[in-house]
C-alpha cells in the first residue's frame, strides 16, 4: 500500500512540474500574433488650458499587456515631440526601442505638455500622438492640450492710474502692488491668474467692475489636474495663490461681478477709519480658501447679492468695524483629503484675533438682511464681543444655522433657525466632489422668508432671476426657480 501511495505521489509531483514548466514557458515566450493589441488607460490624454511657455503637470498613461505571453514592443515614440515630452519606464525620453512587457503586466508613461507662444488672443489647441509599434501593427494614443497666451506681470508696482483690459489674461508671478494715490481699474472680463504665493496688495484703490456677461476673475494659474483618483482639477483646490490685501489707508474699492477663488488667505481688509467705506462688494463669488474667505479689521464694508463659501478657517472673520450684508449666502462644506474646516462660518469679534486679550475693544456693528448662513456645523456663528451692545448686531429675515437660547433675542428679527436650505449640490456631491451649487431646491427653508423692501434694492439675484416675480422674495443670493 505504501508503494502504491509513493507511486501516486511521484506521478502527481511530475505532473505539477510539467504544468508549471509549461506555464513558465508560455509566459516567457513572445506573443507574435499579428492580431494582438496593447490596451491603454486612455485613448486620449487631455491637458486643460496651459499658459504658453509654461510646462504642465504630469499625466500618466498606463500600458497593459493582457495576453498570457510576453509582449515585444518594437518602438514607442512621440510623432511630433514639439509640444509634449515623455518619460518611459523611468527614463526621460521621447522614444524607446525593444521594450518588453511581461505577460499580464503593465508599464507607465508620464507625459508633460510645453506650449510655445503664438499670436493668438483666444485659447488654441495643440495635438500630438504616441505611436506604439509591435508585431507589424501600429497603435496610437492621442495627446491634446489647450494653449493660452498671457501678459506677464512680474514685480509690477502701479504708481499711477492704470487700466487692465480683457484682451489677454494676466499672469501675476509675485506681488502686484497698487501704491497710495493710484487706481488700478480692471475692465469687464479681465482675468488675473496668480502663480503660487502671488498676491494683489492694494494701498491705493482697486476698481473691478464687471457685468453679468463679463465676470472679472481672480484665480490661480493652473487648469490641469492632480494625479488623484478621481483626478482633481487645481482650479477646484484652495491654496493656489495668496489673495487680495486692502491695506490701511485704502478706501472706496469696488468688487462688482467678480469671482475670487482658490486662495491661501482670501481677501483681507484692514482700516484705521470706519467713517469711510473701504470696500463695496456686489454680485460676487468669493470662495475656496485655505484660511478665511473674507477677513476684515476695523473696516467699513458693504456686501450685497453675493455668494461666499468654503474655507479651512472662517468664511467671514470680522474684528471690529461696521458692516452691512444684503441677500448673501454664506456656506461651508470645505473638505479635502489633506484637511477640513476648523471653525464656524461667521466670526464676530470686537478685538483682533491675533491681539492680546488685554487689548481694548473696537467699535463693532453688523447688520445682515435676507441672507443664509448654513453649513456642515450645527452652530455656524461665533461671537467674541464682550462689552458690545446686543443691538449692535442685526439678523433680519435670515435663515441661520445657529443655536440660540431664545429666538426673541434682539439681534434676530423674523429669522428661521436650523431649517435645511436644500442647496442643489447636495443632490450630486458624491459624483462631483468639490463642485458646489447653492441654488435652492423645492422645500428650502429660505423660500419666501425675505423682506421685500430689501429685495427691491436688488430685484435680480446672482443668476439674473427676478426676486419679486412671485410676490415673495427668498433669502440668500439665489431665488428659487421652479
Amino acid at each position: 500500500m505504501a508503494k502504491v501511495f509513493r507511486s501516486y505521489f511521484i506521478l502527481l509531483c511530475t505532473l505539477l512540474v510539467l504544468v508549471v514548466g509549461a506555464s513558465s514557458c508560455t509566459e516567457d515566450s513572445i506573443n507574435v500574433d499579428a492580431d494582438f493589441s496593447l490596451a491603454f488607460s486612455a485613448d486620449t490624454l487631455r491637458f486643460d488650458t496651459l499658459f504658453t511657455d509654461m510646462g504642465s503637470a504630469t499625466l500618466k498613461l498606463k500600458v497593459y499587456n493582457t495576453s498570457a505571453q510576453k509582449a515585444h514592443i518594437d518602438n514607442i515614440r512621440l510623432m511630433n515631440a514639439r509640444y509634449f515630452h515623455l518619460n518611459i519606464n523611468g527614463v526621460a525620453s521621447d522614444e524607446a526601442n525593444d521594450v518588453y512587457l511581461n505577460a499580464k503586466d503593465s508599464m507607465l508613461l508620464f507625459v508633460q505638455a510645453f506650449i510655445d507662444p503664438s499670436n493668438a488672443n483666444n485659447p488654441f489647441v495643440v495635438t500630438d500622438s504616441i505611436l506604439f509599434s509591435l508585431n507589424g501593427k501600429k497603435q496610437m494614443v492621442q495627446l491634446e492640450a489647450f494653449g493660452q497666451n498671457a501678459e506677464r506681470l512680474h514685480q509690477l508696482t502701479i504708481t499711477s492710474d492704470t487700466l487692465l483690459t480683457a484682451q489677454l489674461p494676466y499672469l501675476v508671478s509675485d506681488t502686484l502692488r497698487v501704491l497710495p494715490g493710484a487706481t488700478l481699474t480692471l475692465a469687464p472680463g479681465t482675468r488675473l491668474c496668480f502663480r503660487k504665493y502671488a498676491v494683489l496688495y492694494v494701498e491705493g484703490r482697486l476698481m473691478a467692475e464687471g457685468n453679468a456677461q463679463q465676470i472679472i476673475q481672480f484665480r490661480g494659474d493652473r487648469d490641469d489636474y492632480m494625479n488623484t483618483i478621481p483626478p482633481l482639477s487645481y482650479d477646484l483646490c484652495s491654496g493656489q495663490w495668496g489673495g487680495i490685501v486692502f491695506a490701511q489707508g485704502s478706501f472706496e474699492n469696488r468688487l462688482v461681478h467678480v469671482d475670487v477663488r482658490n486662495t491661501d488667505f482670501g481677501i483681507r481688509v484692514d482700516s484705521t477709519d470706519i467713517e469711510k467705506q473701504v470696500l463695496y462688494i456686489e454680485n460676487a463669488m468669493l470662495r475656496n480658501s485655505t484660511g478665511n474667505v473674507l477677513e476684515a479689521v476695523h473696516a467699513k464694508m458693504a456686501v450685497n447679492n453675493s455668494l461666499l463659501y468654503n474655507a479651512g478657517n472662517y468664511v467671514v472673520a470680522l474684528q471690529g468695524g461696521d458692516y452691512t450684508w444684503k441677500h448673501c449666502t454664506f456656506a461651508n462644506y470645505y473638505q479635502f483629503a489633506w484637511g477640513g474646516r476648523t471653525n464656524p462660518i461667521l466670526l464676530y469679534s470686537n478685538r483682533r484675533i491675533d491681539a492680546a486679550t488685554t487689548a481694548a475693544p473696537m467699535p463693532f456693528a453688523s447688520k445682515m438682511y435676507n441672507s443664509i448662513v448654513y453649513g456642515s456645523y450645527t452652530n455656524e456663528i461665533q461671537f467674541k464681543c464682550e462689552e458690545t451692545p446686543a443691538d449692535a448686531f442685526v439678523f433680519s429675515h435670515c435663515l441661520l444655522r445657529h443655536k440660540v437660547t431664545t429666538i426673541t433675542n434682539p439681534p434676530y428679527k423674523q429669522c428661521i433657525f436650523n431649517t435645511d436650505p436644500k442647496y442643489a449640490f447636495q443632490q450630486w456631491e458624491e459624483d462631483y466632489p468639490h463642485v458646489y451649487d447653492f441654488n435652492l431646491l423645492a422645500g428650502s427653508g429660505a423660500i419666501g422668508i425675505a423682506d421685500n423692501s430689501i429685495a427691491n434694492e436688488f430685484p435680480f439675484d446672482l443668476n439674473g432671476n427676478s426676486r419679486l416675480s412671485d410676490g415673495t422674495a427668498d433669502a440668500g443670493c439665489y431665488e428659487y426657480v421652479q
